[in-house]
C-alpha cells in the first residue's frame, strides 16, 4: 500500500507542476455554499476522502481513487483511477458531486470539463502547500457539502491537536537541521520551501536542510552531504531498518551528522504525504524521529 501511496505522490508532484500552464480559462467551482447537498460523491484524492469522513458524510461516498486506504471502509467502494480517469465509468457511477484535485487540471482537464459540461458537478479542492491552506480546504469541501458547521469544527478541532503537538516540543538553544527524502535513489526527491512538508518542519521548530528550494526538487548526495543533516526522515515507503541500510550504502554520508548519531528514520507516509484531518497524528511522528521522544 506504501508503495501505491509513494507512486501517486510523484506523479502528484509531476502533475502540479505541469499544472502551472494550464489553461486559466477552464471552468472551476472556488467552494460556493451549495443549495442542493450532494447524495453521492466521488472523491479523486485521499486527503480529501478523509475531509468527507471527517464531516460525518462518508455514507455520501460513493466512488474513491485506486489509492485512498482510509478509513478502512473505502475498500468497499467504487475505486477510479484518479490518474487516468474514464469518462463512461464516471457517468454510469451517477455522481451528483465529483471532488476533483487542483493538480489534476493538467493531466485529467479535458475529461473532467466534459463531466461538468454533461450536467455533474465537479468542484477543484485547493492544492493545500501550507497547514493554513489545509484548512482552507476543509472550508471549501465543507461549502461544497453543505456542512459548513462541521468544517469549521474540524478546523478548530485540527488546530487544538496541532498545538499540542506542537507545544511539546522540547525547547532547544538550535533548531535540528532535518532532511526529508520522499524518493529514494536513483534519483532523490526532498520536499522544499512552499511544501506543507515545509510548514510542518517549521510548526515543529526544525530546520528543512532545503528550505532555500521551492517545491519538490531532486537532490544529489553530494548537495544532502554538504547541508549535514541533524535528522534524515523517509517518507518513500521503506522500513527505518531498509532505509539504514540504504544511507549506509551511500559513499560519503558516513560524514553527516545524522547518520553518526544514527538518527536516520521511516515513518509511516500515508499520513505525512496527506494535508489532511490526521496530520496532527503525522507531526507526533515526525516530532519523536526529530526529537527522539
Amino acid at each position: 500500500m506504501r508503495g501505491k501511496s509513494f507512486i501517486s505522490i510523484l506523479l502528484l508532484i509531476v502533475v502540479v507542476l505541469a499544472g502551472c500552464n494550464f489553461n486559466a480559462n477552464q471552468s472551476k467551482d472556488t467552494g460556493k455554499s451549495t443549495s442542493k447537498v450532494p447524495e453521492r460523491i466521488i472523491s479523486l484524492m485521499p486527503s480529501n476522502t478523509e475531509v468527507l469522513y471527517a464531516l460525518g458524510i462518508g455514507d455520501k461516498v460513493t466512488g474513491v481513487s485506486t489509492v485512498d486506504d482510509y478509513p478502512k471502509e473505502v475498500k468497499q467502494k467504487e475505486k477510479f483511477d484518479a490518474m487516468h480517469l474514464n469518462k463512461e465509468a464516471l457517468i454510469k457511477a451517477q455522481p451528483d458531486l465529483i471532488l476533483a484535485h487542483e493538480s489534476q487540471k493538467a493531466t485529467q482537464g479535458k475529461v473532467l470539463k466534459d463531466l461538468s459540461e454533461s450536467g455533474i458537478k465537479v468542484a477543484y479542492v485547493k492544492d493545500a502547500q501550507s497547514i493554513n491552506e489545509m484548512y482552507e480546504s476543509f472550508e471549501q469541501i465543507g461549502k461544497l457539502t453543505g456542512r459548513e458547521k462541521q468544517a469549521k469544527y474540524l478546523i478548530d478541532e485540527t488546530k487544538a491537536n496541532i498545538k499540542k503537538v506542537t507545544d511539546s516540543v522540547p525547547k532547544q538553544k538550535k533548531e535540528p537541521k532535518v532532511f526529508i527524502e520522499i524518493a529514494s535513489e536513483p534519483e532523490i526527491y526532498t520536499a522544499g520551501k512552499g511544501t506543507f512538508m515545509n510548514d510542518m518542519l517549521k510548526q515543529l521548530h526544525a530546520k528543512n536542510v532545503f528550505d532555500d528550494t521551492e517545491g519538490w526538487p531532486k537532490v544529489s548526495k553530494e548537495q544532502i552531504i554538504k547541508k549535514n543533516p541533524d535528522v534524515m526522515v523517509s517518507t518513500a515507503g521503506v522500513s527505518t531498518k531498509d532505509y539504514q541500510q540504504s544511507v549506509k550504502q551511500r559513499g560519503g554520508f558516513e560524514q553527516i551528522r545524522a547518520v553518526k548519531k544514527e538518527s536516520v528514520v521511516a515513518l509511516n507516509d500515508d499520513m505525512l504525504s496527506r494535508p489532511g484531518p490526521r496530520l496532527d497524528d503525522a507531526m507526533k511522528l515526525l516530532r519523536d524521529a526529530i526529537y527522539e521522544k
